[in-house]
């Protein structure tokens, strides 16, 4: 069993519950920011409020959760704010919908789960390399806090721990509130959990006969030869559809044409990109830099200078690491350069560097380079060994070993490359390999080495130690302060002319931009990965013109509201061209049917498909293997009613014309394996547990986004964050 010291118990319980509790820093802020901002309203479901406070916390903490996990990773604080506001507004419909049901969590249910059943994620650190789980240091923990305290009192009287590195009573209130938190957590768990098991209930519950049926149709299949009928032979040009007709099919379908209000925005970017006066700027400092370096008379001199501006430009160094395995590109540029040696200024795909050489040595770790053919196993060990030891004195006398590696190596990760393989060092290779690879000189040829993966003829090609230590200053060109107001300057001019009354699209014309009109979308929808524009787009009338705002992936955006609609019916002016695409299609169902028809009439009673060459040679015969009757066809994607037919039809018999989503197919069965029903009884209680599940899964998936859809959720979060 692990030991636990009493601090590292108190460090423990702040570790084990950090991924929900805020920062003391954090905390401190909040409660600086006044009760005006405790009881701030971020919006509301069904009446119920969300408060800033807490999505603010929320927010914080799922930020310190990914550092924590990837402190090098970029956090995308607006895709994190949406998930946090996602999760805030399940949470309050599974509430209010629990409370309806009369679901409630007690305390006693919390506190049986902390003390009796405690979840993984507070079990783990408790829990010894044997698995067991030592319950009494646990429970000391989450009964005692206060005891924790009184530890790390002792500790530091005992001088074990220095009284500035801890404060007792600090530590004790991060676990308090995070027992708070935690409890929070098990009370919402246990009712979602409660929740998910009263909504999906009913669909766990599957019949036999339903169950049987989709046994036979997961293991049972058939071959299939078919020739496609695409809509696609058919031109634009072959159909026409005039407005009576768009009229009359809107008007026998306006019931599916719902809609809830929406809005359109016309918008132009000025995005934030540095200018040319940017790129001249960086192009004046790199000469500057470089003037100064060759001025330098000395090695000092110019690694004074090198070192000047390293620290000026945040420069980086890498440390010592074998020169064969430094990027090609780099090693190309610094390979021949001796220490203190600067190259530059060189322009690579990311910016202009100036590298300097700041020492070699030879390294204690070797690589080889080396070259392999490699013959597999087989059926017959024996036989792969000769083979290998023909080729092997094919290599040794001479023959070219890259194309006997092209022509003979079952390795095709490199085969075409001669076999070649990257520098490797021990510990990279399996042992038989790298022990014959590292034994040989270079220039040999050494075999066959028998591996797991079969027999190797390896040709050594190099060996190195060296390495090399070097430093790298890069330039980028940015965007200036000045760029960035003059931007700024040129949209609010936008602004001001269009609110003027100067016409959106001729301005941007004239300024050689281009206007952009969004589809129309609904409140939900943050356009342009922007909830302020989307509010902005529901608050305002048609016309109205916004302030120049800076959005993520565009740059400085002023956008326009061009067009609104309310809920309703969707008018005939908006289903126009969708409703014009659809009888197009109909249309050329029906000509390319006829066709499938003519041709089915000569061929039905053909022993093969293939025979329809001899109707019409363009036709094509394609063949799909082991379909099975789940709507899926290799090749052609979704066509339920092809594998429906595919696994009715008979073997042997041309079948057709069956109508599918992108045309029309002839199909002949040429092999059907049925299911084997002695395996269904073995497979029985697996098929239904896993069709329950499922079942429960969509149910309440199905169930959840019915209720937000009915939910009356209030959003202001774009009043308070912006999203660039």
């Amino acid at each position: 069993m692990r030991q636990f010291s009493p601090y590292l118990l108190g460090v423990f319980a702040f570790l084990f519950i950090a991924f929900m509790v805020i920062s003391d820093s954090n905390f401190s802020e909040i409660m600086r920011r006044g009760k005006g901002y405790a009881s701030e309203s971020l919006g509301s479901v069904n009446g119920k409020d969300i408060l800033r406070k807490d999505f603010d916390i929320r927010v914080k903490e799922a930020s310190d959760q990914q550092r924590a996990g990837n402190p090098d990773a970029e956090i995308d604080e607006e895709q994190l704010r949406q998930q946090v506001w996602d999760q805030m507004v399940e949470e309050a419909i599974l509430s209010q919908e629990a409370e309806k049901a009369g679901i409630t969590v007690t305390a006693d249910q919390i506190q049986d789960i902390m003390l009796d059943n405690p979840p993984d994620y507070l079990r783990k650190d408790f829990t010894d390399s044997t698995g067991k789980f030592n319950r009494e240091q646990y429970l000391k923990v989450v009964t005692d806090p206060e005891s924790i305290g009184e530890n790390i009192r002792q500790l530091i009287q005992a001088g074990k721990i220095q009284a500035n590195q801890v404060d007792p009573d600090s530590e004790v209130a991060k676990i308090k509130r995070g027992l708070l938190k935690i409890e929070d957590f098990i009370k919402k768990n246990q009712l979602s959990e409660s929740m998910r098991s009263l909504i999906s209930m009913p669909a766990s519950l599957t019949s036999p006969l339903y169950i049987k049926s989709k046994f036979l149709v997961d293991n049972s299949t058939a071959d299939v030869n078919y020739i496609p009928f695409d809509v696609s032979r058919v031109s634009d040009k072959e159909v026409s559809v005039s407005d009576e007709e768009i009229s009359s099919y809107y008007e026998k379908n306006k019931q599916y044409y719902k809609q809830k209000s929406t809005r359109k925005l016309k918008y132009i970017t000025f995005p934030l990109v540095p200018s040319a006066s940017d790129t001249n700027n960086l192009a004046r400092k790199i000469t500057k830099i470089q003037n100064e370096f060759e001025s330098a008379a000395t090695s000092e001199q110019k690694d004074n200078a090198f070192d000047l501006n390293f620290a000026n430009y945040s420069g980086k160094t890498n440390d010592f690491a074998p020169i064969k395995l430094i990027d090609p590109v780099r090693l190309a540029l610094i390979e021949n350069a001796k220490p203190h040696d600067i190259v530059g200024p060189i322009k690579l795909s990311d910016g202009t560097y100036f590298f300097r050489v700041d020492s070699l040595r030879s390294g204690e770790k070797q690589l080889v380079k080396s070259s392999h053919i490699l013959i597999n196993f087989g059926t017959n060990k024996d036989s792969a060994k000769a083979f290998a030891e023909k080729i092997y004195k094919r290599a040794k006398s001479g023959e070219d070993f890259a194309q006997l590696a092209s022509q003979y190596s079952a390795d095709k990760s490199n085969s075409s490359q001669g076999g070649s393989l990257k520098y490797f060092g021990k510990g990279e290779m399996v042992k038989p390999f790298e022990d014959a690879a590292f034994a040989a000189p270079v220039g040999s040829i050494v075999g066959p080495v028998e591996t797991q993966f079969g027999f190797h003829i390896i040709s050594v090609k190099d060996k190195a130690s060296d390495e090399i230590k070097y430093s790298e200053i890069r330039f980028g060109v940015v965007l200036s302060g000045g760029t960035r107001n003059m931007l700024k300057r040129d949209a609010i001019s936008f602004k001001e002319q269009i609110a003027a009354g100067k016409q959106f699209d001729t301005l941007a014309k004239q300024l050689k931009k281009n206007s952009v009109e969004t589809v129309f979308f609904e409140k939900s929808t943050p356009v342009l990965g922007s909830r302020f524009l989307t509010d902005f787009a529901f608050e305002n009338e048609v016309g109205t013109v916004s302030n120049p705002i800076e959005v993520k992936r565009y740059g400085i955006v002023v956008v326009q509201v061009s067009d609104t609609r309310q809920p309703g019916t969707k008018p005939l002016v908006d289903m126009k061209e969708e409703i014009k695409e659809r009888l197009k299609r109909i249309k050329k169902l029906d000509i390319i049917k006829a066709k499938a028809e003519s041709v089915y009439n000569k061929i039905k009673d053909k022993d093969i498909l293939a025979s329809v060459s001899e109707v019409d040679p363009s036709l094509e015969v394609r063949t799909a293997s082991k379909v099975r009757d789940n709507g899926q066809v290799m090749g052609l994607g979704s066509e339920p009613a092809f594998t429906s037919k595919a696994l009715s039809s008979p073997l042997g018999k041309i079948v057709g014309p069956i109508r599918g989503e992108k045309g029309y197919f002839i199909i002949q069965v040429t092999d059907k394996q049925p299911a084997d029903e002695s395996k269904f009884a073995a497979q029985e209680d697996i098929l239904k547990q896993s069709m329950a599940q499922q079942g429960k899964s969509n149910a309440y998936y199905q169930w959840l986004a019915t209720q937000k859809e009915q939910a009356t959720i209030e959003d202001n979060r774009s009043k308070y964050y912006r999203e660039n």
